[in-house]
């Protein structure tokens, strides 16, 4: 590499702000400096106790930007990522801790890689235990007979995500917790769809990556810890995250695939949800809401007031 490729790495702050500066910590402390690096920390309206503990970062190294409203994480992360023209985009959430210079190994591979314009890397708990790294494009026929018949069929087309991979591996979607993306193609397709508030927006960016001719890969030389936030006791807040993820899905499906196939998938989806509900793992008005299409009206995205200003430091 003749000349040092530049990397944009976004990075979202909501009222998680011992999360973000360690995040940072480890951009700095794991990453080789073969790189022109400019790391972007995008805080979506937390509240002010928790915005503040952010001016602790050197405006010298990191780019604040404060948005008045939450974005939602495609929102979030595509304010970030305007604000630069790079060769690399590395969205990361802010619970990710990067290892053994991963974003080295990432940015090697697809400098080597011309075919490649998304990836990701190894990712494992905190307490080093495996966790996803990718994932299958959602279908009818996963939703209905599963990946493990379906890999019985078709071997590489649903490779073991359980499995611990030695070579880079091409993939339909990687975990949207550490998205390293092609700048050229991250332009040309528009960057992430801000129509998704909280889910979904990594399967409909792969989905156009992969109609636009590239491929996505997971790349497991790079070494990243993904924290993941423990689940909620506020049954409130667990029922708006479960709703927002439907609308976030049926989104996507009638983006991709169409209003027949949507309410089709509507169906399946139902008839899954009500055998939750009928054993007590999921409450009977997500069958409803599900069966009304879950509205994008009731996104959490229309429920939140404003705080600041944006600005950028």
């Amino acid at each position: 590499m003749a000349q040092k490729p530049s990397i944009a790495i976004v990075v979202l702050n909501y009222n998680s702000s011992d999360h973000t500066l360690r995040c940072i910590e480890s951009i700095h402390r794991q990453t080789s400096g073969f790189f022109q690096l400019t790391p972007i920390v995008v805080d979506n309206n937390s509240v002010l106790a928790d915005r503040q503990k952010l001016a602790v970062l050197s405006v010298d190294k990191v780019k604040l930007i404060y948005s008045d409203i939450n974005l939602g994480f495609s929102g979030g992360m595509m304010l970030g990522a305007m604000s630069i023209k790079a060769d690399y985009y590395f969205l990361l959430n802010n619970d990710c801790v990067l290892q053994h210079d991963a974003l080295s190994a990432l940015c090697v591979f697809m400098e080597t890689h011309a075919d490649a314009a998304l990836c990701s890397g190894n990712m494992s708990g905190a307490n080093g235990r495996p966790r996803s790294s990718f994932n299958y494009f959602p279908t009818l026929i996963l939703a209905l007979f599963g990946s493990g018949l379906m890999r019985l069929f078709h071997p590489k087309r649903y490779p073991n995500r359980r499995k611990l991979y030695a070579q880079p591996l091409p993939v339909d979607v990687i975990t949207g917790a550490a998205m390293f993306i092609r700048g050229t193609v991250f332009r040309d397709l528009h960057g992430l769809d801000t129509g998704y508030f909280l889910y979904c927006e990594e399967e409909d960016f792969a989905i156009r990556v992969s109609k636009a001719g590239w491929k996505t890969y997971h790349v497991p030389q790079a070494k990243i810890m993904h924290i993941g936030g423990a689940s909620s006791a506020d049954l409130a807040l667990r029922s708006a995250l479960q709703r927002e993820y439907y609308i976030s899905f049926f989104h996507y499906l009638r983006e991709h695939h169409g209003m027949l196939y949507t309410l089709i998938f509507r169906f399946v989806i139902v008839l899954k949800v009500l055998r939750r509900a009928l054993i007590g793992k999921a409450p009977y008005r997500l069958v409803g809401f599900v069966l009304s299409g879950a509205p994008e009206k009731e996104s959490l995205r229309y429920k939140q007031t404003r705080r600041a200003s944006v600005r950028i430091s």
